[in-house]
């Protein structure tokens, strides 16, 4: 067993998620996680191990993208009292190795990684939350394995599907000035993916500070394009209302965050989640908004 203290983008947000939450809060110091690794049918992937109680899976999103980013959003559901379970995913951080032939790393891949490691914990159910992209291979895991989740939450989720949301996705580019906006567009068209995700990103805030913060620690290494484009050509997701399902779920977002639009879709599919709005947050509420976003997280885990 290890103990985490690596990357440029770990600490550092780790320290930001905590420092900006209120000072009368539950909030901890963010102690170190263990860092374990558990076995899959095709190779062995790690987890971050923080804190005690119930456990709670966090699936992070990118796709391709290191567990780092969501570090702080660990640290905060430890300090209230859960056991954060943060998955590496396959050919990321130090799942990377993992990477194998590439096989494995569609959604189909990814519902088999979340089982084997549920498997691992010892676990007859488990608590869910997909953040992002995440929220694609827990809306998947909860649709093939109800009676393996205890609850469901989707943080600033993708829908339920790879169809075309009919709702706009794109209000983050109004965060932008025009040359801002050109230089996105133009490091798109040349396949220049980090680039574009550091401005995209820059622009998924609504506190200009944290985004800065944010954008200053993902660094090229932090992203597997790799993975990103198998995941991408994997057309195989599309999860439908199912009435056997029995699970509480929460649909929790920032307030601002462009992702928004896929909300009409996932409230279809998931029929009586409770809806939880974090103020003044985008995409990254844990550490847009930190305060908010753990009294929503408490009671999207607790209630």
């Amino acid at each position: 067993m290890a103990r985490i203290a690596r990357g440029r983008f770990f600490l550092p947000l780790v320290l930001l998620a905590m420092l900006v939450i209120a000072p009368g809060s539950r909030a901890r110091t963010a102690s170190a996680c263990a860092l374990r690794d558990f076995p899959t049918a095709d190779g062995r992937l790690a987890y971050r191990d923080c804190g005690q109680g119930t456990p709670v899976v966090i699936v992070p999103g990118g796709p391709g993208l290191d567990a780092d980013y969501a570090a702080g959003l660990a640290a905060m559901i430890a300090a209230d009292g859960e056991r954060a379970i943060l998955l590496e995913p396959r050919g990321t951080g130090a799942s990377h190795a993992a990477f194998g032939d590439g096989h494995s790393l569609g959604i189909a891949g990814g519902v088999a990684d979340i089982e084997a490691l549920r498997v691992a914990l010892g676990a007859r159910r488990i608590v869910l939350l997909g953040h992002s992209f995440g929220g694609a291979f827990a809306q998947a895991y909860a649709a093939a394995h109800p009676d393996h989740v205890a609850r469901l939450v989707l943080l600033d989720s993708v829908g339920p599907s790879f169809a075309p949301s009919p709702h706009p996705l794109d209000s983050w580019r109004a965060r932008l000035g025009s040359e801002e906006l050109a230089r996105y567009d133009a490091l798109k068209a040349r396949g220049d993916a980090i680039g574009a995700m550091r401005i995209k990103f820059r622009a998924s805030f609504v506190h200009p500070d944290r985004a800065t913060a944010f954008v200053a620690a993902f660094t090229d290494d932090t992203f597997h394009a790799d993975v990103a484009a198998r995941i991408g050509r994997d057309r195989a997701y599309d999860v439908r209302a199912d009435t056997r399902r029995h699970f509480p779920v929460a649909i929790v977002a920032g307030d601002m965050d462009w992702i928004r639009g896929q909300e009409p879709a996932l409230f279809a599919v998931w029929p009586g989640a409770r809806h939880l709005l974090i103020a003044q947050a985008g995409h990254f509420p844990w550490l847009d908004s930190p305060e908010a976003s753990r009294v929503a997280l408490h009671k999207a885990l607790r209630r």
